[in-house]
């Protein structure tokens, strides 16, 4: 067994509870328990996957998250008159935006991972 599966098993169990976290706010707020729009905040979740980008030293998949984060918050939300329907061609600067970070930071691409083996 590799040292890499301990570090993937507790990425799973971190991934794990933030999901039930998250699932439990929306119960909550679908019942009323909880007055926070939690549904207007979702996109939130793309910054914590660009820090993880971050921690692992991978640039450009940071900066394509940060970016699509901050699309999707500014769009759920309206802030700027922003919607879906007017702002879409933001996505291709976004990834455009990483591609262009990979390729100055010499990032390659990710080594493919073996099915089952060890």
């Amino acid at each position: 067994m590799s040292g890499d599966g301990g570090v993937r098993n507790m990425k799973s169990m971190v991934w794990g509870f933030f999901l039930i976290a998250l699932g439990g706010a929306y119960l909550l707020d679908r019942y009323g328990v909880l007055q926070v729009p939690v549904w207007r905040w979702w996109p939130v979740v793309l910054y914590v996957i660009a820090v993880i980008h971050v921690v692992e030293r991978r640039p450009s998949g940071a900066v394509m998250f940060t970016l699509l984060g901050t699309w999707f918050l500014f769009c759920t939300n309206e802030w700027l008159g922003l919607t879906y329907h007017n702002s879409w061609p933001l996505l291709m600067v976004a990834v455009g935006s990483s591609m262009v970070v990979g390729a100055l930071s010499g990032e390659g691409p990710r080594p493919r991972r073996n099915g089952g083996e060890s």
